[in-house]
């Protein structure tokens, strides 16, 4: 009995062509569409959704800081050329000319220099993402902090905006980093490490981005959109097979299968195996479509599988659910509100549109813990080329939101017939 409501199903749901125009058509077309325009952006790093500014207020310069610490290390016998190896290394020219010239960095902040007398009129200024103030005095401090044991540190002050808070966490991130290697370098020195030394070590500035590791590769926009698209067109399955339900009702067709016999959770049993089914072959569907029309070596079948059969239940319990809740209000308003604002929120959340990590990595932790979002990370990982063990900690919330599904699905499915 149970394959037989599995079949019926199945026939209701390919019998209307708006189910498979949405389930299949619209992903692939969107999928070649996305695919292909972005292609330039992800593949190749064309410019950036987001892009900060910063101004920096040089109170000094080392022209005007020259005498004073030629003074400084005459008294401490230092003359001569180490005066040019304490040039080479001022902090804020390596900031300015080294950390944010660089290809990787001036693509998401744009500099430019003010003189300290419009600092005021500046920070009202709502275009300004960040103000960098360096005081009067501070590269002699800084050489006499990192060098020459002086207690105290030099200080700089950096101003925020408090309403474009994503572009000024940008910069917030670039200036701590920058702040953390010259901490550093006052550390070795204070351990007895020679000043050369420090210098050299602080001239090479590493790319802050991710490094892969042996074996993996970058994920190109074909295989980041067919994957997103993968998990957020499964979304839309649980609506309509709950939808369906719904109208067996409304025509008295659920009431006649209880009267046959088939009990209520048999009945919300198929509602689960169909969505997983059909999840199931959507995804294949949408796998095959990547491999033999994109072009797309798929990596990892073993984990693939284990990844897809475990969304693919979830969309099941998800389905046995939101049938549960139409039938407990008697209308498609459930459904109604999952594809107009669930379905939504948890694409953007799970990265679906596009790395929702570029724009705020609290959002992507949050995204994690969204069942498309783990069914998606975890994908990614693989395809990366990352091993099998790396997707369990997303496989397991995967499995928490099944679970949660089929017990609140088994609580509140009606166990008699459902007046329409």
């Amino acid at each position: 009995m149970l394959l037989t409501l599995i079949g019926k199903q199945m026939k209701m749901l390919l019998r209307n062509k708006q189910p498979l125009i949405i389930l299949l058509v619209m992903p692939v077309v969107l999928i070649t569409i996305l695919s292909t325009a972005l292609a330039g952006v992800m593949n190749s790093g064309g410019e950036p959704a987001i892009q900060a500014k910063l101004v920096i207020i040089d109170e000094s310069n080392w022209q005007q800081e020259e005498a004073s610490i030629s003074s400084f290390l005459k008294e401490q016998g230092i003359s001569g050329p180490a005066l040019n190896a304490f040039k080479n290394n001022d902090p804020i020219y390596i900031l300015e000319n080294s950390i944010l010239a660089s290809k990787d960095v001036n693509k998401y902040i744009t500099l430019e220099k003010q003189p300290a007398s419009e600092l005021e009129s500046i920070r009202k200024e709502k275009d300004i993402d960040g103000i960098l103030v360096v005081p009067a005095d501070f590269r002699l401090n800084y050489i006499k902090a990192a060098y020459f044991d002086d207690n105290q540190s030099p200080n700089i002050d950096l101003f925020l905006s408090q309403e474009n808070e994503i572009r000024a966490s940008i910069i917030q991130s670039i200036i701590d980093q920058w702040q953390n290697g010259f901490s550093k370098s006052l550390a070795l020195a204070k351990a007895g490490i020679s000043p050369d030394e420090v210098m050299q070590s602080n001239q090479h500035v590493e790319k802050i981005e991710q490094i892969l590791e042996e074996g993996e590769r970058k994920i190109p926009a074909s295989i980041y959109y067919t994957v997103g698209m993968l998990v957020m067109f499964a979304l839309y399955i649980p609506s309509f097979l709950s939808g369906f339900a719904l109208q067996e009702v409304q025509w008295k067709v659920y009431d006649r299968i209880l009267l046959a016999g088939v009990s209520a959770t048999k009945y919300a049993l198929s509602i689960f195996a169909t969505g997983t089914l059909v999840a199931i072959m959507q995804q294949i569907i949408i796998l095959l479509f990547g491999k033999f029309v994109l072009r797309i070596d798929w990596m990892g079948l073993e984990a693939m599988a284990i990844i897809v059969l475990s969304y693919s239940l979830f969309i099941g319990g998800l389905a046995a659910l939101l049938t549960t809740l139409q039938f407990r209000t008697k209308s498609d308003g459930a459904a109604n509100i999952f594809n107009g604002l669930v379905v939504s929120v948890f694409s953007f959340l799970g990265g679906s549109f596009f790395n929702i990590g570029d724009v705020s990595s609290l959002l992507a932790n949050i995204g994690n813990f969204t069942p498309n979002g783990a069914a998606m990370t975890a994908i990614l990982f693989i395809q990366k080329g990352q091993r099998l063990d790396v997707i369990w900690p997303y496989m397991t919330a995967l499995y928490v939101a099944l679970i949660l599904c089929v017990l609140l699905a088994i609580v509140l499915f009606p166990k008699r017939g459902v007046t329409s």
